[in-house]
């Protein structure tokens, strides 16, 4: 899902502004929680999250009363983390999924949410494996913005901000977007034979953006946040300008939000090695 420079270079852009994410990037629909409680998210549940960001997940799980352990990378994710969740049954970690010392054999529950991309998918499933009991479940989820089987029509006035500021980065012909890729994803949390059988949920539905909030939203995307800042302001400014034009200043956009789960094998014997 992308080179490992690339990924490298790009993950840390989100605690670049924590303001802007925690305001800009929409929740997931209700559907993900009530799979999550299929999936073992109950009181007393001991709930590992990778890569929480400022707690939009990290409060649904805690809301359930599940105990949370959340790694985040950020520093200054992880700080607005803890106090969004001051009071609550939150431990943050911050740090490396791939470094941090974690206790094995421990999480009634593991859950990525837009995040699993990030990590290099052999290495975390090896570690989750460690992570998660016998028994226990895995939840990965990625929300993609700008369904590709239900595209409005302001998106056509959109590819062509694209086509200036960010050419080749738009829609076009190189195929479906990597969560959606299932036959993939799923060869990804099923290597080792530790996870499975490995359901999929394809959620679909809506979001109104405004101008303000569609300039924030895309102000979170890492190839954004790459230009440069005049370029980067010209091209939020065009992003803008397109809700602007729509209809009472602003559009409905369809997104999907793909959903992994997979129970941990009782007979799968741990990895070695962390």
């Amino acid at each position: 899902m992308g080179g490992d420079d690339q990924r490298l270079s790009r993950r840390g852009s989100f605690d670049e502004d924590p303001d802007n994410y925690q305001a800009a990037r929409p929740g997931y629909p209700r559907r993900v929680y009530e799979v999550l409680a299929e999936c073992g998210l109950r009181p007393g549940a001991r709930v590992l999250e990778i890569g929480p960001g400022t707690g939009q997940v990290t409060r649904h799980l805690v809301d359930a009363g599940a105990s949370v352990l959340a790694v985040e990378l950020g520093g200054r994710l992880a700080t607005r983390l803890r106090t969004n969740l001051t009071g609550h049954d939150v431990t943050v970690v911050e740090g490396d999924f791939a470094t941090v010392a974690l206790p094995d054999d421990t999480f009634d529950l593991a859950v990525c949410a837009t995040a699993f991309h990030w990590l290099d998918a052999g290495a975390a499933v090896r570690r989750l494996a460690r992570l998660v009991r016998p028994g226990g479940g895995l939840a990965v989820w990625w929300t993609v913005f700008g369904d590709p089987d239900r595209s409005p029509p302001w998106r056509t006035e959109l590819d062509a901000v694209y086509r200036r500021w960010l050419p080749g980065q738009g829609r076009g012909p190189a195929g479906r977007p990597a969560p959606l890729r299932v036959a993939e994803r799923t060869a990804e949390l099923r290597a080792g034979d530790w996870f499975g059988p490995v359901q999929v949920e394809m959620i679909r539905w809506e979001h109104q953006l405004t101008p303000h909030g569609a300039r924030g939203l895309w102000g979170t995307f890492p190839n954004v946040r790459e230009l440069s800042t005049d370029q980067r302001e010209a091209f939020l400014d065009g992003v803008a300008e397109v809700i602007a034009r729509q209809p009472g200043a602003t559009a409905i956009d369809h997104y999907v939000t793909a959903l992994y789960t997979a129970p941990r094998r009782d007979s799968s014997a741990l990895p070695a090695g962390s």
